[in-house]
């Protein structure tokens, strides 16, 4: 017999209107990518989802201005073109408004929120302590991280729901002020679930980096380790402020190929011929690549900085830089390992993924419900 409650959720969901008004740019960073693998899951559970993404509709867009981030020139602020998102707001009528992440978007979905009385989710993903301490120092990192925890107690005080990944995040939103912060699970892209997996050999020949080219994901650990396993092959795929320095370092090594950024099915191909993917980030508050890696059934190697260890789910199915260990020596040590060994855990992360990507769906259908619930 059909539950009478969970066919009215059904129902209620089915009819909710979810717009996202997006600072990060579709998968080009870590929350970017997230919002985007989101969205194409809702569409098959809500009634209308779609996402205003910043570059796409900024002012000036044709001169291409935008405000670069300090200490990173490779990202940027852009101004939202106002008059033309508040006209598809109005066609749309949402019932709910996320900002997957802080900046002029996110202030904007804040201002329509008050304005037309639309519950906002938040997303807090990038934990500002760290991330001021690395890039900004002495009287402006104080300001800019000032300006930052500012920034998000004015969306925690708006924000019917704040997002984050790790019960590290969790804590920090907290002491920041967010009421309703929710610990929440990460999608993955379509195409890494529906292309049939090519098997994992046991093998640790090919390696890949994929991401950021930035202080914090110490790529150039990869090049060190190239550097001690001249008979291995490795491949730094992304952009960023480090791409030069890393074309230069990588030019000394006769087995290092730097790939630029590569758009998702080409990012796929490239996991899929690889034997190992590194994650070796000093702060890293989730690592979204990790799991599409760990989805694609191969090895995901990361340093006990990754937020997905918080995850115990996907603990089995990932490898660890020790404590003491370098990239190099950690490859060294998967290497030694029985290849059986290897594939068990390959399998392991691929079942581990498939499992969280439904709980997550689940997760967020019951948060748009309660949000709705409580606005009614």
């Amino acid at each position: 017999m059909t539950n009478p409650e969970s066919t009215r959720a059904a129902d209620t969901s089915r009819s909710c209107r979810v717009m996202i008004l997006s600072d990060a740019i579709p998968n080009r960073n870590g929350v970017g990518t997230y919002y985007h693998d989101l969205m194409e899951h809702l569409r098959d559970h809500l009634g209308h989802v779609e996402m205003i993404p910043a570059r796409a509709n900024c002012v000036f867009k044709k001169n291409r201005v935008w405000i670069p981030l300090p200490g990173d020139n490779s990202q940027h602020l852009y101004i939202p073109n106002v008059l033309p998102i508040l006209r598809q707001v109005q066609e749309v009528k949402p019932d709910l408004l996320i900002a997957p992440t802080l900046g002029p978007f996110a202030l904007l979905a804040r201002w329509i929120s008050m304005r037309h009385r639309i519950p906002l989710v938040f997303g807090y993903h990038t934990s500002l302590n760290k991330l001021a301490s690395l890039y900004w120092h002495g009287h402006f990192g104080d300001l800019t991280s000032w300006y930052l925890k500012r920034s998000s107690r004015v969306m925690f005080r708006r924000a019917s729901a704040v997002i984050v990944n790790t019960d590290a995040m969790h804590e920090e939103a907290l002491e920041l002020g967010a009421k309703n912060a929710h610990i929440m699970g990460t999608t993955i892209a379509r195409p890494i679930v529906d292309t049939p997996v090519v098997p994992y050999g046991g093998e640790v020949r090919r390696i890949l980096f994929a991401g950021r080219l930035a202080k914090e994901k110490r790529v150039h650990t990869l090049v060190d380790a190239a550097r001690e396993h001249p008979e291995l092959e490795f491949r730094i795929a992304g952009e960023g402020p480090l791409r030069c320095t890393l074309t230069k370092e990588g030019a000394t090594c006769g087995n290092v190929e730097l790939l630029g950024w590569l758009d998702r099915e080409s990012l796929l191909q490239e996991i899929d011929r690889a034997d190992l993917v590194v994650l070796p980030s000093q702060h890293e508050s989730f690592g979204s690549i990790a799991l599409e890696v760990m989805a694609r059934e191969r090895l995901m190697l990361v340093s006990n900085q990754c937020g997905i260890l918080r995850w115990p789910s996907l603990a089995d199915g990932l490898c660890v830089i020790g404590e003491h260990e370098t990239v190099s020596d950690a490859i060294r040590r998967l290497r030694s390992q029985n290849p059986e060994e290897l594939q068990t855990i390959a399998r392991k992360a691929r079942e581990a993924t498939r499992d969280m990507n439904e709980n997550t769906m689940r997760q967020w259908m019951d948060l748009f419900e309660t949000i709705r619930q409580r606005v009614a």
